[in-house]
């Protein structure tokens, strides 16, 4: 070979050779195989779930609805955090009060302004507290003079079409002749539509489609039955004067009764006849039109809706609110212990005791009936019993309570709270099925105590100067 000739040279392909493809074992592929097979599971529980609970809240806010239909529950669920809405000052509160809710929403109540003004009705915008209308129903015998004392009363559930209102008004000072007149007010034309003479210092009240007129005479007082337009239906005299430190206020009406503040005793008078049904140191009606008596001595007697039971009790009933009526013939009671007090469920037509359960019981303890079920809260604990049997539904400590007693917006039980002395005041919700506390929340700044009138949540505060609306 030639020094320059080329020599021919072969290249092998020394890449290493590649692995085929290596089948997967068996646990691979049935883990493979499930995963194919059961990856929607998980979704579909959270899905499951998710339409559970909204299932659970269509359900909930269905019985809601259906409490908000009993006087006293509020009209909307309560959730957290709390917004304060300025409403107005102590004098709106006190027409709030005694008011009552007109065909067009609005809140009517009288307002008794003092010195040189006359009193009024006055009708307030509830979400706002705004006034919206007033009529004058006082009339000033002299300029300095001034309404000394005005009631008024519709006669019927809410919405009212009239309110009738006793006014009497004098001159400045306690001297001098008073007059008293009796004011028809037309909440749909928003102005007084009539008015009549009655004698000085006399009262009246409407009960159904009857007004009652109470006048002082000598030695006892009569009272008079009559319809609206001025035809009388009864009279009924009572052989015992109004007690002397009653200047108003001694004519009302409680559970479909009339009650009046005599000085012996309290009597209570059927509105239909003028039947007096009872009398006893005080009287009032319990769970609807039920009579209870409260002798100066002895026990509490259940007197039933007409005065005529004979039922003795050993303890205070409850005064529930709201109260739909449910487990009629229960009478709930608060009872002194050996140990302590107690909560009974009683019969009210018999007095005897069905069932009873231990209980913490004080000034600011509150009590609620709905579908059955009787709820309460004690100094340090909330529960839930059934009215017939006593049956426990479910009890939960709780802190404190503080500012109010209890509350209900038909999904939740509403609470203030304080952890101590110097803790700062919190509402909480408690789940009306299971007690569970659903939320806890600081209550507005200046917020020291609640209250709910007509479906609404007000806060005030311990002057009781200003209110707002809770939402």
């Amino acid at each position: 070979m030639g020094a320059d000739r080329m020599a021919e040279v072969q290249l092998d392909d020394v890449t290493e050779p590649q692995p085929g493809p290596v089948a997967p074992s068996l646990t691979a592929a049935r883990a493979r195989a499930l995963l194919r097979r059961w990856w929607p599971a998980p979704v579909a529980v959270v899905l499951a779930l998710v339409a559970a609970q909204v299932v659970a809240d269509r359900r909930d806010e269905a019985a809601a609805d259906r409490f908000r239909s009993t006087p006293g529950v509020l009209a909307e669920t309560v959730t957290a955090p709390l917004e304060a809405t300025p409403w107005g000052t102590g004098d709106a509160m006190g027409l709030l009060m005694s008011g009552t809710r007109t065909a067009d929403g609005l809140i009517a109540g009288v307002l008794t302004p003092g010195s040189g003004e006359p009193a009024a009705v006055v009708a307030l915008d509830p979400g706002t507290g705004e006034e919206q209308w007033r009529a004058e129903i006082g009339v000033l015998v002299t300029e300095d003079g001034y309404t000394r004392s005005a009631s008024c009363t519709s006669g019927a559930d809410a919405p009212a079409a009239t309110l009738w209102c006793a006014v009497t008004d004098g001159p400045a000072g306690d001297g001098g002749p008073v007059t008293t007149r009796l004011v028809e007010v037309d909440l749909a034309a928003r102005a007084v539509a009539g008015a009549r003479e009655l004698e000085p210092g006399a009262e009246a009240t409407v009960v159904g489609d009857v007004l009652v007129v109470g006048v002082r005479r000598g030695d006892g007082l009569v009272l008079t039955g009559s319809d609206v337009g001025g035809t009388e239906r009864w009279r009924t005299e009572i052989d015992d004067p109004v007690d002397p430190s009653f200047w108003s206020g001694w004519l009302a009406s409680a559970g479909g009764h009339v009650i009046v503040q005599g000085t012996a005793a309290t009597w209570a008078v059927d509105p239909a006849d003028g039947r007096i049904e009872a009398d006893a140191g005080a009287l009032y009606a319990a769970r609807g039109d039920a009579l209870v008596a409260v002798p100066t001595t002895g026990a509490l007697r259940l007197l039933g809706p007409d005065g005529s039971a004979t039922a003795t009790l050993d303890g205070y009933p409850l005064y529930l609110s709201p109260d739909d009526g449910s487990a009629p013939g229960i009478q709930p009671v608060s009872a002194p212990d050996g140990s302590g007090g107690v909560v009974r469920g009683v019969e009210a037509a018999t007095g005897r005791t069905l069932w009873e359960r231990p209980a913490e019981t004080g000034p600011r303890s509150g009590y609620l009936l709905l579908d059955g079920v009787l709820y309460g809260t004690d100094l340090g604990a909330v529960w839930a019993v059934d009215a017939l049997t006593g049956a426990e539904r479910w009890s939960v400590t709780a802190p404190p309570v503080d500012g109010t007693g209890l509350m209900t917006d038909g999904r939740h039980l509403l609470r203030a709270e304080r952890e101590d002395g110097t803790a700062d005041l919190v509402l909480s919700a408690y789940d009306l099925g299971s007690g569970r506390r659903a939320w806890t929340t600081p209550l507005p700044d200046g917020v020291e105590f609640l209250w709910s009138w007509d479906g609404a949540l007000y806060g005030y505060g311990s002057d009781g100067r200003e209110m707002v609306l809770l939402r």
